[in-house]
């Protein structure tokens, strides 16, 4: 079996001239504002890494227009945007709402067409004045307003094409993060129409348990269990292809953090008992959730257990339970977007993920890393004349073995999209 070192800029690269698969990746305003190894600035993020990259969040004020949610975010987008220069193919989009963010507001924005078309027109100019190559609709959720999103999607979609033929500009992505519990989902969307307005939908195919529950279970599972049949990823992107989107604008989440619990007996496996959520981590600092890197720290040393029907791992240290996604489980979800032929997948964040590579002693950003080598070529030349252009950067480097095999074996944060 032939073995070569590769960038993942390279590589990403490679394959996005290749195929139609997207990476999507979140960068999160706030991370910019922590201190020591948890902070990550829109210059530490590498522009080869995802096909297309999401700031988090703006916001919309009482005139219904889309301004930054902080004042300060302001110089991040031209860094943000600026890492184009050194890849003209990414794509860059700019996030508005979340789950912190006030959603009568956004159902004040979509309720008349004067509003709406105040929203568009601010959208138009901030996204083109800062360099963003479209929006990304962060509504959670519009429950009793799904027809107005749907307009909302639509005059976005008529707006973003007519300025586009007026100006000779490439036309601005209109795509939405949406959920993935069906109650929710039925609720909030006209599924099958606003398929005919988004570019592609951020399924959030995670938080499917959490500090609601009184017993441990795992917040992103691929797979069902016996008493959890819609509570997993696998059963949320079919249903979304159900009511009549192309599986080819679905692009399923992955979860570069970990829920957790605190244990109120001596059980640890799935569906003991809790008294409470986990502990916050060091650098993220939340309760209840613990980033990826924060989860290599906790469970340093100790026993990592699979649950094998759902295909996700989970650790105990101590009374803390932690449901989290590692490299296997990444590997299981890009499959199964392959083998269903969805769009792709997006991560919720960056600044979860081991970004510099100094906790989790594997290569930086490891779960985003691991959906660039499913993806590539086989064989890949690496030219050391383009690592010293500064084409591709050469401080990220992945093992990708030659002749991979088709069949791979699987051995709240409060601010989510």
């Amino acid at each position: 079996m032939g073995k070569l070192i590769l960038t993942a800029g390279l590589c990403l690269l490679m394959t996005s001239m290749a195929s139609s698969y997207k990476l999507v990746c979140y960068y999160t305003s706030w991370s910019n504002y922590r201190t020591g190894e948890g902070k990550l600035t829109p210059s530490d993020v590498d522009p080869f890494q995802c096909t297309h990259l999401i700031f988090a969040f703006a916001s919309i004020n009482y005139d219904n227009e889309l301004i930054p949610g902080d004042q300060r975010d302001i110089e991040s987008y031209k860094t943000f945007n600026g890492l184009k220069d050194r890849n003209p193919d990414l794509k860059t989009l700019l996030a508005v709402g979340g789950q912190t963010f006030c959603k009568s507001q956004f159902r004040s924005m979509a309720s008349t067409k004067a509003k709406r078309d105040r929203f568009i027109k601010s959208s138009i100019q901030l996204l083109r004045n800062y360099g963003f190559d479209g929006i990304n609709l962060d509504w959670q959720f519009p429950t009793n307003s799904r027809r107005k999103f749907t307009w909302l999607c639509k005059e976005l979609l008529r707006a973003f094409s007519k300025e586009a033929e007026e100006t000779g500009s490439p036309r601005l992505l209109v795509t939405s993060a949406v959920s993935a519990s069906k109650g929710i989902i039925d609720e909030s969307y006209e599924m099958a129409k606003i398929a005919n307005y988004l570019d592609f939908l951020n399924v959030m195919t995670y938080n499917f348990h959490g500090f609601w529950d009184s017993v441990t279970g795992h917040h992103s599972p691929l797979d069902q269990r016996t008493a959890d049949d819609q509570l997993n990823t696998a059963f949320a992107m079919k249903y979304w292809q159900d009511q009549g989107v192309p599986a080819e604008k679905l692009i399923l989440g992955l979860a570069a953090f970990g829920r957790t619990f605190t244990l109120s007996t001596t059980s640890s496996g799935v569906g003991a008992p809790i008294s409470n959520v986990g502990k916050a981590g060091p650098y993220t600092m939340e309760a209840g959730s613990l980033s990826y890197y924060e989860v290599c720290l906790a469970l340093e040393g100790k026993q990592i257990e699979w649950i094998t029907d759902q295909k996700v791992p989970y650790g105990v240290a101590g009374d803390q339970w932690i449901g989290f996604d590692n490299k296997e489980s990444i590997d299981a979800k890009v499959k199964h977007v392959k083998d269903n032929n969805l769009g792709g997948v997006f991560v919720w964040s960056l600044d979860h993920d081991d970004f510099n590579g100094n906790f989790c002693k594997q290569e930086n950003t490891p779960l985003s890393a691991t959906c660039v080598v499913f993806w590539c070529p086989e064989r890949l030349p690496t030219s050391a004349k383009e690592r010293m252009m500064g084409i591709i950067p050469s401080q990220m480097t992945l093992t990708l073995f030659t002749n991979v095999p088709t069949e791979f074996p699987i051995p709240r944060s409060v601010r989510v999209p």
